[in-house]
């Protein structure tokens, strides 16, 4: 059996040592070209997979090198070569969400959880539409540069991907395309902050307003506020 990654060991690349892995006979890597971070990828010739990246092809003995920049076609590319890199629904599990802010942290935040996140359920990707807006990210980008992350450091164990504080069916349309698989809603604009301290008086006032099909008699809900 051939050895994990030894077509890449055996290039003269500047290879990040912890991204090796070999995966359905095709070698998959991290190297530091031209002071940029490169996906490098060694398959054999006529490897249908290599078809979904783009970059740069060389010969490298029986072997066809790939030397790709880490954008968002070849992010999900990689996703679709190693499953691990794809978010999962985490169900109950005990869970942290690590949001990278900038896109520079989820490296750092796989090696954090390799040393000492024994039983924890990760969400490397978590980011509000809020926080998007004000960093100039989107979903996807963000989805992006957390798998990279996970890549550099072979994480290889499940992890989520939260599509946090969202606001509008469209925003949730757009996180689903981009693959996220936890959702948390914020219906903070349709919350009456005067109802933590109002009297039931006027509660039955703010209840009544509701659209019609939200009304107890519609929903058979929340009967007993109106029995008070």
């Amino acid at each position: 059996m051939r050895p994990p990654a030894s077509t890449l060991l055996s290039a003269n690349l500047s290879l990040l040592p912890q991204s090796l892995v070999t995966h359905a006979d095709i070698d998959y890597g991290l190297a530091q070209i031209k002071g940029e971070l490169c996906l490098v990828v060694a398959a054999p010739r006529g490897c249908p997979a290599l078809a979904a990246f783009s970059g740069d092809r060389a010969e490298l003995g029986e072997r066809l090198l790939l030397i790709a920049p880490r954008n968002a076609s070849n992010a999900t590319a990689l996703r679709e070569q190693l499953p691990w890199l794809r978010p999962r629904l985490l169900g109950l599990q005990t869970s942290a969400g690590l949001g990278d802010r900038l896109g520079l942290a989820t490296s750092g935040h796989v090696r954090a959880m390799q040393k000492a996140g024994n039983g924890i359920a990760p969400i490397f990707a978590q980011q509000s539409m809020r926080e998007n807006a004000r960093t100039g990210r989107t979903p996807q980008q963000v989805l992006d540069d957390a798998t990279w992350g996970i890549f550099q450091e072979n994480w290889q164990s499940s992890y989520g991907a939260d599509a946090d504080h969202l606001k509008t069916t469209e925003d949730i349309d757009f996180c689903l395309h981009a693959g996220y698989t936890f959702f948390t809603i914020d219906p903070g604009e349709y919350v009456n902050s005067r109802a933590e301290t109002a009297p039931i008086s006027q509660l039955r006032g703010f209840a009544a307003a509701l659209p019609t099909d939200l009304h107890p008699q519609t929903t058979g809900l929340f009967y007993t506020p109106f029995r008070l």
